[in-house]
């Protein structure tokens, strides 16, 4: 039997928008993959309106000079402000350190702006509530940027999981690792303070595989876990004077999900030898299902087929095509890739969607606050030695 193709069709414009303005604040790789992912997004969903790159803000004004040119923005500042408060932008994509995504927030959704924000969503609680709060009250739209969810494979796994097919889920275990940290001369940097960076290892990368979690799964009912700082100093960029570093490393937690389902999970950045291990194993009472993001153009599904010789049914691969969601948006056979890059473009078609169509782009500021609840009960229970109860 054929499989049908599946390819995301035109969004509806029940808004009456004739085009999008966008601004863009910071541009360093994700600014880039934010820019890139405007410029192609409407030859791949066909969108009904036009997209214009009305602004650029960025904190170096070669930078600032370099990606106008390369992007062709119509201008660019060394003030975010102007940005954000800009009559001729319509919706701003926040792609600066951690602790500044809060205050570009509020002042783009007082001025009616839609946002499109990097993650983590925030360096603490207080900031985060108040994000939701103020993009509630001014009634804009937001998107969070946990881009991973948006993989044609991660997607098929979703629906697969919801049909029923591994039964009601037991256990997830996941594990984030990468190198690039391992050298202790890397120098300090913003990440690693509270104030800049709020979490280490588990804001920036523990955030993807946690809410990844909550996504597939549903949500924490309690957490017990350890973060670890293994070095406790980096040299200063500038200086080369050694400065203290006030974030974790690495972490591991235990918990339940609120549906009784048991979760592992241990995410580091001094993975030694490891560049993209983002996984999990997710198992059912019919089955299991194993993703790798390295892989990311496939995943392992078993299922139980009542053969009581349990070792001659063992996993299978189940090879992304255009068949799954989104993918036949990029390409029509399997066995290529969808890579980063397309996953923000798929990522900015749903925002762009629930714009145009007045609905609820997951995961927005409200879906955020609660993987932000998850990770601070992680922080909290390391620092307090307890199971937490969310």
């Amino acid at each position: 039997m054929k499989r049908e193709i599946h390819i995301a069709g035109q969004p509806e414009n029940k808004i009456g928008l004739e085009k999008l303005r966008v601004g863009v604040l910071g541009m360093g790789f994700m600014g880039g993959t934010h820019t890139q992912a405007w410029q192609r997004g409407k030859a791949t969903f066909n969108w009904p309106i036009d997209v214009e790159l009305v602004a650029l803000f960025d904190t170096d004004e070669d930078t600032r000079d370099l990606h106008a040119n390369r992007f062709d923005f119509q201008r660019v500042t060394g003030d975010w402000r102007e940005v954000c408060e800009a009559d001729d932008i319509d919706v701003v994509s926040i792609c600066t350190p951690n602790f500044t995504h809060w205050e570009m927030a509020e002042a783009a959704a007082k001025s009616g702006k839609h946002i499109w924000c990097e993650k983590p969503m925030a360096t603490s609680m207080a900031d985060a509530r108040a994000m939701v709060s103020v993009a509630q009250e001014y009634g804009v739209k937001t998107m969070l940027g946990y881009n991973y969810m948006k993989s044609p494979s991660l997607l098929a796994i979703k629906d697969l999981i919801a049909s029923g097919r591994i039964g009601e889920i037991t256990h997830f275990n996941g594990i984030y690792l990468e190198d690039f940290m391992c050298d202790p001369n890397v120098p300090h940097s913003w990440r690693l303070t509270k104030k800049g960076g709020g979490k280490g290892a588990l804001g920036d990368m523990g955030s993807h595989l946690i809410s990844m979690a909550i996504w597939l799964c549903g949500p924490f009912k309690e957490v017990v876990s350890r973060l670890q700082t293994i070095h406790t100093e980096r040299p200063d960029s500038s200086t080369g004077e050694m400065r203290q570093v006030e974030t974790d490393d690495q972490f591991s937690a235990l918990g339940t999900f609120e549906s009784g389902a048991l979760f592992t999970m241990h995410t580091s950045w001094l993975g030694q030898g490891h560049k993209m291990n983002l996984g999990f194993e997710i198992t059912g009472t019919k089955g299991a299902i194993k993703f790798d993001q390295e892989r990311m153009g496939e995943f392992q599904l078993f299922e139980m087929d009542g053969n009581s010789e349990m070792s001659t049914n063992g996993y299978k691969t189940v090879l992304i095509g255009p068949y799954h969601p989104f993918f036949g948006n990029f390409c029509p056979a399997p066995g290529h890739h969808v890579g980063f890059n397309e996953m923000k473009i798929i990522e900015v078609g749903a925002f762009v969607k629930a714009i145009l169509e007045d609905d609820h782009a997951y995961p927005n500021f409200k879906d955020g606050l609660l993987f932000e609840t998850a990770i601070q009960a992680i922080q909290d229970s390391s620092d307090e030695g307890r199971w937490i109860t969310l």
